[in-house]
């Protein structure tokens, strides 16, 4: 089975079982987009070796003034991938937009298991948007996984 046949049954089941989900597109690609009650939109693509999902979502662009905290902060937190569960976060090029993804193994995954996944991958995105949307990033609350005392790096 493939990895596109693995998700596309869970990808139908998934709207009418979350009650915040407005729509479930499949584009051309195939990917899916999710769009939430709260216009946040999360984008699902398959992918190979092994099979996955990635769930993805755009978190905005960080103010001229506030790239280099917000940026810093998103490295040190890249790097907390024992702590994030390998939540990464990258440039969309040059001045682009901060993309926030996980993977997600597809084999033996439930539907109850991707609500849980795209749950936790909602509240940790909704935090950084919170972030870089900020004026002052030094001033937003604490991101998961980096709270006060609670910030371990390891290479």
């Amino acid at each position: 089975m493939t990895t596109i046949e693995q998700i596309e049954p869970l990808m139908n089941e998934l709207g009418p079982a979350m009650q915040e989900i407005d729509a479930v597109v499949r584009t051309e690609e195939p990917s899916w987009a999710i769009q939430f009650s709260d216009e946040t939109i999360v984008i699902i693509e398959p992918a190979d070796d092994p099979s996955r999902m990635v769930i993805s979502a755009e978190l905005g662009a960080a103010a001229e003034a506030q790239q280099r905290i917000v940026y810093e902060t998103l490295l040190c937190y890249n790097l907390m991938w024992r702590d994030s569960g390998g939540v990464k976060i990258g440039l969309a090029g040059p001045q682009g937009a901060l993309i926030i993804s996980i993977d997600v193994c597809v084999e033996g995954l439930t539907l109850a298991g991707l609500q849980q996944e795209l749950q936790r991958f909602l509240n940790i995105s909704r935090s950084w948007t919170q972030y870089v949307g900020q004026a002052d990033a030094a001033e937003a609350p604490p991101l998961p996984g980096m709270e006060a005392g609670n910030l371990h790096l390891h290479a």
